[in-house]
């Protein structure tokens, strides 16, 4: 005959040390979902530089091509300069002049990127999405 009552495990607890219990796992699960999601959040909020960085990156092939055609481009100035000195200082200003005018488009880009991300910055075809139609007709921010 079998005897399995040694196999056979009975607990008992306390009632309240297993609500303890339970409520402290729920706590725990809970912090741990509030953290995952906080940690999700600052992963998306990515600043303009590093998002730069990263594209920069991903079109590595792109822009390697932009600098040999750069690389080539100075080598012709250079060889234009050699054979021509009296030209040099007539390059040189019309590079400073582009590069100038470049400069001052690149910041004025950047400084608009900032604005609309930071949403200081209105257009006239873009508008904001209202979450709530009811917000947007009591509301004139928009």
């Amino acid at each position: 005959m079998n005897n399995d009552t040694g196999n056979n495990v009975y607990l008992t607890l306390d009632d309240k040390k297993s609500d303890e219990f339970i409520l402290k796992q729920n706590l725990d699960a809970l912090k741990k979902i509030k953290n995952d999601e906080m940690t999700r959040i600052t992963q998306d909020l990515i600043s303009i530089p590093a998002t730069l960085v990263r594209l920069k990156w991903q079109n590595r092939r792109e822009i390697y091509a932009l600098q040999v055609k750069e690389e080539i481009y100075g080598a012709v100035m250079n060889a234009i300069i050699e054979q021509r000195p009296e030209l040099k200082e007539k390059i040189l200003g019309r590079l400073e002049a582009s590069y100038q005018y470049l400069l001052a488009r690149e910041t004025a880009t950047l400084r608009l990127t900032r604005k609309l991300s930071e949403g200081n910055y209105r257009t006239s075809n873009v508008t904001c999405v209202a979450l709530d139609e009811e917000a947007s007709t009591t509301s004139s921010d928009c």
